[in-house]
């Protein structure tokens, strides 16, 4: 696998991931019979529909896809470099950027909890908890900055950082468990801001286990920069097979350690596991589709490298961050099947239109700025 068919196969990933993500949160935003098929879910453990059973399966990939692929391109593009530049670590241009993204999704995670229509009952002192909520730009601004340290402290042995980062990922998926079986909140000491990121009230994306996903995701990046090189794909799919069945394996050695109620306790604490199963699948097709140029449109192709703008704009539409108006307010559960897939269908083509309209956008600015830079120095 060259370089550009890495990027191929990486910009392919998080475009699937991106747009799993949109029509997975239009649907369930907007479905009529949502609330319906979820309550049987949670009482029977089946939605009774095997359209919508399907449907969830894959969307309860897409979050554990977005996780790893995130993990993947970091320290994919991390490595790379560093295999270029024999330089002290902190003095890689990737770290600093990496820095900078980090904090940027810490702080515009939390910005997107603003709503712009409660500021006067924010200055009564009605705070809004919500504001402390932890969700995923923060989760994974956070597992960034944790895999940049780690990645710093294990730079003696880089050339197995793939296997470190590995094991990270099986130690925090094994250590779930015990921090949902905590009652209560955890830590029980610590302010709010900190339990929701780990059990809290307002938990979305707790640290446990999501960022075990970066880790899987930096296990693979590393990987393919040291092994993925000339014709190795069939070294990739052998990784993915091993990382696979390994992981599906000890998800259950571990079901049997911790509880007697194996399939039950197994569904409901160590999911994580297998859902590594079914994401290193997808990511072994991503890998052989992304080689065929028919499958690369270019429209395709770049709403993979938007993917965080993306977002930002999807839950200012659809969730109504920051501004407090949104589709939701006017659409939720308001939908039929056929009415919600088209509308999901068309949400779909406004962001890969909308991919295709922010370079020019762009561009536009900067001309704009250089002319206003002209003519103050003038």
């Amino acid at each position: 696998m060259n370089s550009t068919q890495r990027i191929h196969f990486l910009d392919f990933s998080r475009s699937v991931a991106i747009l799993m993500m949109l029509q997975g949160h239009f649907i369930s935003m907007t479905l009529d019979s949502y609330p319906f098929f979820m309550d049987q879910v949670r009482q029977t453990g089946s939605s009774g529909s095997i359209a919508f059973s399907i449907w969830g399966f894959f969307r309860g990939l897409t979050a554990p896809l977005f996780f790893t692929i995130s993990g993947t391109v970091f320290t994919f593009l991390l490595h790379k470099e560093w295999q270029k530049n024999l330089v002290p670590f902190f003095k890689l241009n990737r770290v600093h950027k990496g820095l900078k993204r980090a904090a940027s999704l810490l702080l515009i995670g939390y910005l997107l909890q603003i709503n712009l229509k409660y500021i006067p009952y924010y200055f009564r002192g009605h705070f809004n908890p919500h504001f402390l909520g932890f969700h995923i730009l923060q989760c994974i601004g956070f597992g960034l900055m944790l895999l940049l340290v780690v990645t710093f402290l294990i730079s003696s042995l880089k050339k197995y950082s793939w296997l470190i980062y590995l094991l990270i990922s099986v130690a925090i998926f094994s250590i779930t468990p015990l921090i949902r079986l905590h009652v209560g909140f955890f830590p029980e000491w610590a302010p709010q801001i900190i339990q929701n990121m780990i059990k809290g009230p307002e938990t979305g994306f707790s640290i446990f286990p999501w960022i075990g996903y970066i880790f899987l995701g930096a296990g693979f990046g590393h990987y393919i920069t040291i092994f993925g090189t000339g014709t190795a794909f069939r070294n990739i799919y052998r990784f993915l097979f091993l990382i696979a069945s390994s992981f599906y394996f000890i998800g259950w050695v571990l079901t049997f350690i911790y509880s007697d109620n194996y399939v039950d306790f197994h569904y409901r604490y160590f999911w994580a596991f297998d859902r590594t199963l079914f994401i290193s699948l997808m990511l072994m097709c991503f890998t052989y589709i992304s080689q065929f140029e028919r499958w690369r449109h270019p429209y395709f192709m770049a709403v993979g490298q938007e993917t965080f703008t993306i977002y930002i704009v999807h839950a200012i539409i659809l969730y109504g961050a920051i501004t407090g108006f949104s589709l939701r307010s006017f659409l939720e559960n308001k939908l039929s099947a056929a009415e919600a897939i088209l509308g999901a269908t068309l949400f779909l083509a406004f962001f890969i239109v909308l991919v295709q309209l922010l370079e020019p956008i762009r561009q536009f600015f900067r001309n704009l700025r250089s002319i206003l830079k002209a003519h103050g120095n003038s």
